[in-house]
């Protein structure tokens, strides 16, 4: 969704086709309240307030450290150690979520395809970070804002910023959450992924959506799709219910970043609530740019 900018972390109009939301269905609570009408310039996000916090909290408490010096962290030794943020948090991070030897092994064939991969999510959590210290192989810290349940096909890692597209929340796999984000995810099935394209069906609505460029019409387009729009007898949402065996098909459009369209499949689904995804990238558009339009 296009919202506002996550400070230092968060920095679909078919051509010849008519979205419109599925008879009969209802529009869930839009982002703003209160009679008012959304902005016309910059980006919005109902998270907006929980995610900063998150993120102060992780840089007062961790990278400045309790007592205010800058790039150190108390363990559970009690004693100080040095710590720098991005390189020590997102690497621990990724070495947690990393798939196993063995679940590589079995989905090895499909990952010898290009813009392909297999990726762990962790359920979104409240908590921002755990610092331990663990004997003489130094500090290990477990997790950052956002717990592991974000992903970004660009970028390849689970940082929780303005890259990610894919983003594991209660129970759901959500898309166009971050800063001038649009999207939508579709499911197709029970369908293989390695057969997939940008023409297969379900994924074909996805691949000839015309982008909006000025921001009113962007809007119009998000709401749109939070409230749910049926093509070709497929539901777009901008999130949809985690089911194990199934394929989904998704478009991430960040503006001033990245246009993506990707093919997830559920290949496990855990107790805990985390996922394993098997993805492929099936199409790259060029990166969009958004015009902010007239106010009135």
């Amino acid at each position: 969704m296009i919202r506002l900018i996550f400070t230092a972390a968060f920095s679909i109009v078919l051509i010849g086709v008519n979205f419109s939301p599925a008879r009969g269905q209802t529009r869930t609570e839009s982002p703003y309240s209160g009679g008012r009408n959304p902005p016309t310039t910059g980006p919005w996000n109902a998270e907006e307030q929980r995610v900063n916090s998150q993120i102060r909290e992780a840089y007062n408490s961790v990278s400045n450290g309790p007592d205010g010096r800058s790039g150190e962290a108390r363990g559970a030794d009690n004693q100080w150690y040095s710590f720098n943020f991005a390189r020590d948090l997102s690497g621990k991070q990724e070495k947690m979520l990393r798939p196993t030897a063995v679940e590589r092994a079995t989905y090895a064939q499909f990952l010898k395809q290009p813009h392909s991969g297999l990726v762990k999510l962790l359920p979104e959590k409240d908590k921002v970070v755990s610092v331990e210290r663990l004997g003489e192989e130094g500090p290990t810290v477990y997790m950052f804002p956002g717990g592991g349940a974000y992903y970004s096909f660009t970028k390849l890692d689970h940082r929780a910023d303005a890259w990610a597209d894919l983003k594991l929340k209660n129970r759901n796999l959500e898309v166009a959450f971050g800063s001038d984000v649009l999207g939508a995810i579709a499911m197709l099935g029970d369908v293989p992924i390695e057969s997939l394209t940008s023409d297969s069906l379900g994924v074909r609505v996805l691949a000839r959506y015309a982008r909006p460029s000025q921001r009113r019409q962007a809007i119009i387009e998000d709401k749109r799709f939070i409230s749910g729009v049926t093509v070709d007898n497929f539901v777009l949402k901008t999130a949809l219910p985690v089911h194990a065996q199934m394929t989904y098909a998704l478009r991430s459009i960040a503006y001033g970043r990245s246009d993506l369209l990707v093919a997830v499949r559920v290949v496990k689904q855990n107790e805990d609530g985390s996922v394993l995804l098997l993805w492929k990238r099936l199409d790259k558009f060029s990166a969009p740019k958004l015009k902010a339009g007239a106010r009135k």
